[in-house]
């Protein structure tokens, strides 16, 4: 992309491969996720500092393909992902991403994926699950035996956080648009389903719980979500959110608030030992990476244009 906007800013160009320097290694890419950050950076709207032309995509899983000066830990052949905020470059934003042939990362932003994972499985958990491990349990502390009400199931984030709350011993009320997208989620582990666009969220989370309402709402939609969710919570319930993308600027009651004791969480990406632990899990089965959709390169703008509709349950991946 030479310039912000649409997905028609995205362009099929050659440039030239990309040499790893000290410490560095080349990644031949198999497949890149996309997520809702790309479309931020692609519009500029991302907040981060994106220099034109830039190449984006963060989430990369692909083999090493050539090795700087001085690398001894990794060796052509081997099966990567660069952690996403891991070493000193946040891939696809302050540097090129995966939707390429190749991209570089240092040795220390690298994790290795197990042959047990596929590409596509591996390309679709690191910033899902990562991110929900590190919401649900470092950040909202979610405990065994808690109920805990998921927005927008369908998402990457929420398929996945459904997944680890049930695994965690948790009952999961989740949120979505459609019937189907509920149906889907049931299937993941999920409880109960409320449609969002029909139902009134907290008054069925109330009516769910009993009148405890939710000890933890996972949120990463933002706009009225937000409030509906935070309306949601039982007594010193809690609140973590990772996004807004439906609305960054939000409505706040604040007397139902304080007077409930409740607590709102910031929560952003996750931490190596997260991502290991979530790669573990993926390797032992006990984890289900979702895949909507798969693209060549060439269908870029086609993939983000199905990433921006909506209509989709899973990850969209770009496959180089």
């Amino acid at each position: 992309m030479h310039e912000f906007g649409g997905p028609d800013v995205l362009r099929i160009e050659e440039v030239d491969d990309p040499r790893p320097g000290p410490g560095h290694v080349r990644i031949r890419v198999d497949t890149c996720a996309l997520n809702h950050v790309d479309v931020d950076v692609r519009e500029g709207v991302s907040r981060f500092d994106i220099a034109l032309p830039h190449i984006p995509g963060l989430e990369v899983v692909g083999r090493v393909d050539q090795v700087g000066e001085g690398v001894t830990e990794f060796a052509e052949g081997d099966r990567v992902m660069p952690y996403l905020l891991g070493g000193d470059v946040f891939i696809g934003v302050a540097g090129p991403g995966g939707f390429a042939d190749y991209v570089l990362a240092p040795t220390k932003q690298l994790l290795s994926v197990p042959e047990s994972i596929s590409d596509d499985d591996a390309a679709a958990l690191q910033i899902a699950f990562g991110t929900s491990w590190h919401m649900l349990f470092t950040r909202g502390g979610l405990r065994i035996g808690e109920t805990v009400l998921v927005n927008s199931v369908s998402s990457g984030i929420g398929s996945a956080a459904i997944q680890l709350a049930k695994l965690a011993g948790a009952y999961v009320i989740g949120t979505s648009s459609s019937k189907e997208k509920l149906a889907r989620a049931a299937e993941l582990g999920m409880d109960v389903g409320i449609d969002y666009t029909k139902e009134d969220v907290p008054a069925r989370v109330m009516e769910i719980t009993g009148g405890r309402g939710a000890d933890l709402a996972y949120e990463h939609v933002g706009g009225e979500l937000f409030q509906k969710a935070l309306e949601s919570l039982g007594p010193e319930g809690r609140l973590v959110t990772c996004g807004g993308h439906a609305g960054e600027v939000v409505p706040f009651d604040i007397i139902p608030f304080f007077r409930a004791q409740h607590t709102i969480i910031g929560s952003f990406v996750y931490t190596r030992d997260e991502l290991e632990k979530v790669l573990d899990f993926a390797g032992r089965g006990l984890l289900r990476p979702l895949v909507a959709e798969s693209y060549p390169l060439e269908e870029a703008q086609a993939a983000f244009e199905k990433m921006e509709s909506r209509d989709f349950f899973g990850k969209i991946l770009l496959r180089p």
